[in-house]
């Protein structure tokens, strides 16, 4: 039964960390997903539930009964600290952590997603599922245009490792409610799963109406969360005490006001965020304290396990620390604080971002949120750093009058002020995905082509590329960095043979290729 694998979960984590709570509402969500054997779910809880205990929970069900059960995550940053601790708690009772793996841009460990226990990114679990394994996809683009039995690729090995699989679950996925790109992948795989019997638990701690209102009614149950399902855990939420400071700052004074907030307040542990990687770089070597750590998406995955690594000990240890970082700390990594300074964003990241400061016992701190004022007024762009800038006034409009939100519970009001489009979903996309898996003579050209339309990624705008730079000691640094980052060092003619248009470098990436860059990498604060 899922409530015993749900116990055995809890007396593993009883045992590594001394404490345990059982979660009301996680019991009722095993129970209703064992009830209706053929129901879909999608699980809204607040930041800090512990809604991870429902893909451990299924996880280690489903590997007792002889079946497969995949874990997508939107970020590779989701997923280190959690396949560490999936691998410890099948150690713990006896299984072996072996029968766990990750698959995703930094790990090959499960190739094809081919473990009992797979945890992965939506980017590999979408290629996957139209037959364009990463294993693959290379081979598959260099033959597409001769012997058509040339570019199959191991598509029916693809598609099976994960239709077969009982349990689909997608943490995070207020992540694929960004564009319509995704959405509609999302809303394709719904209907292919539930085609080959594949249930599906879509988990998340930010859920707007608008976003209900997109997945099939008959096809998904939400469960929501309120005071009556625990009124321990809401009531201690709601006890965290802070009010947030909303700041508008000028573009040359922003460092230096938000050092300022930094020195002149008390804190043990304090998060400061920017929007983008060179705003973080740049506070970082402006803060005169040896007890900081910078992480963004920017660095090697080598260096980011260990700067993961260095946080955890400096968690543990209990010492004074600042944090400073992208949205590359939102969600994933489990820190708190009990002083945030974060750059403005939407609700769905804000919430996320709240969800690391007084996660645990703290019941007091200081919140900021500012805005760079040149970056808002600027018209000729319809982009607030990487956020549109629209959601972006109204989270200022809203935040502007109340204050006193409390962004650990009760923020429905707050994301559905903000989030008043109802999203698109492209049903022709939605046709063409699902359509591959008709086309049982060349799927996987099919695939391709599509994958080349939608430049590169079936569930987000833009794709990332590998880059080669030197390091400061001479040693060749492999990272992924953004299209825009990669066209822009060009521009600046730091890059070798620098591809002109993200067609081009997809093009070439297929290929094989790697581009070379002449930007120093450091492993104290990334590529700059």
């Amino acid at each position: 039964m899922l409530y015993e694998a749900y116990d055995k979960v809890l007396t593993y984590i009883k045992n590594r960390k001394g404490t345990v709570y059982e979660r009301p509402l996680l019991i009722n969500v095993l129970e209703k997903i064992e009830a209706f054997s053929e129901k879909n779910y999608l699980i809204n809880a607040p930041t800090g539930y512990g809604k991870t205990l429902i893909s451990m929970s299924i996880a280690l069900h489903e590997f007792y009964r002889d079946s497969k059960t995949i874990i997508a995550y939107p970020l590779r940053a989701l997923i280190e600290e959690q396949v560490s601790e999936m691998k410890e708690m099948f150690n713990f009772h006896g299984i072996g952590g072996g029968f766990v793996g990750a698959r995703h841009m930094g790990s090959r460990e499960s190739l094809y997603l081919v473990h009992p226990v797979t945890l992965t990114t939506i980017d590999t679990l979408s290629l996957t599922a139209v037959g364009l394994s990463p294993e693959d996809i290379n081979r598959i683009y260099s033959s597409m245009y001769g012997l058509w039995f040339n570019n199959l690729g191991h598509y029916l090995f693809s598609w099976s490792s994960i239709y077969t699989s009982s349990f689909l679950i997608l943490d995070e996925v207020h992540l694929m409610y960004d564009s319509s790109k995704s959405l509609s992948f999302l809303k394709a795989l719904i209907d292919l799963c539930k085609f080959t019997g594949v249930r599906m638990v879509l988990m998340t701690a930010t859920f707007p109406k608008k976003f209900e209102n997109a997945l099939p009614r008959r096809d998904v149950e939400r469960v929501g969360f309120n005071r009556d399902d625990d009124p321990k855990f809401y009531d201690e939420r709601s006890s965290k005490r802070y009010r947030v400071e909303l700041l508008y700052l000028k573009r040359d004074e922003k460092l230096s006001r938000i050092r300022d907030i930094l020195m002149k307040n008390d804190f043990n542990r304090a998060l400061v965020l920017f929007n983008t990687v060179e705003d973080a770089i740049n506070f970082y070597k402006l803060v005169n304290d040896g007890r900081k750590i910078l992480i963004h998406s920017r660095f090697t995955d080598e260096d980011k396990k260990a700067k993961v690594c260095k946080l955890r000990k400096i968690m543990d240890s209990g010492e004074k620390y600042v944090v400073i970082g992208t949205q590359a700390l939102e969600a994933g990594i489990n820190i708190s604080s009990d002083l945030i300074i974060t750059e403005i964003s939407p609700p769905l990241s804000l919430v996320q971002r709240f969800g690391r400061f007084l996660r645990f016992d703290e019941k007091f701190g200081k919140a900021f949120i500012w805005v760079e004022e040149d970056a808002l007024n600027e018209v000729d762009s319809n982009l607030y750093k990487v956020y549109n800038k629209e959601l972006v006034e109204r989270t200022l409009n809203y935040l502007g009058s109340n204050s006193d939100v409390n962004l650990h519970i009760s923020y429905e009001d707050f994301i559905n002020y903000v989030y008043l489009e109802d999203p698109y979903i492209n049903e022709k996309l939605v046709s063409d995905l699902k359509q591959i898996l008709l086309d049982l003579l060349e799927p996987t050209k099919s695939a391709m082509e599509l994958f080349l339309r939608m430049e590169g990624s079936f569930v987000r705008e833009g794709s990332n590329f590998i880059v080669v730079s030197k390091d400061e000691y001479g040693s060749e640094a492999e990272l992924n960095v953004s299209f825009d980052y990669l066209y822009r060092l060009g521009k600046e003619r730091l890059c070798d043979d620098c591809p002109e248009n993200i067609r081009e470098a997809l093009k070439r990436s297929l290929e094989g290729e790697k581009f070379r860059v002449r930007v120093r990498y450091s492993r104290e604060v990334g590529l700059v």
